[in-house]
């Protein structure tokens, strides 16, 4: 008498393959300064008028007034990356 599960053992007895995943990094966020020269983060945080940039080799503090939000905008925009600033879209 053969038992039910038997055939299920054997089946996948063969162990899974694994494949790392391959990811394209998100492109890069432009910041274009009061000053005109530009910077390129990936990952960073805004709090209250501060900007956080968090790179591999530092965090960077970055006042938001040093910015041009709209030119950074507008460059991000062009990128087809999504720059928006906290509570921009509030009260409309």
């Amino acid at each position: 008498m053969r038992e039910q599960g038997d055939q299920d053992v054997h089946a996948h007895s063969a162990p899974p393959r694994h494949q790392p995943e391959r990811t394209d990094p998100a492109p890069a966020t432009v910041l274009v300064f009061r000053d005109q020269h530009k910077q390129e983060i990936q990952n960073y945080a805004i709090v209250g008028q501060t900007l956080w940039n968090f790179s591999p080799q530092h965090t960077e503090k970055i006042p938001l007034s040093q910015i041009d939000l709209p030119a950074t905008t507008k460059a991000n925009d062009e990128r087809g990356v999504d720059f928006r600033l906290p509570g921009a879209n509030e009260g409309q």
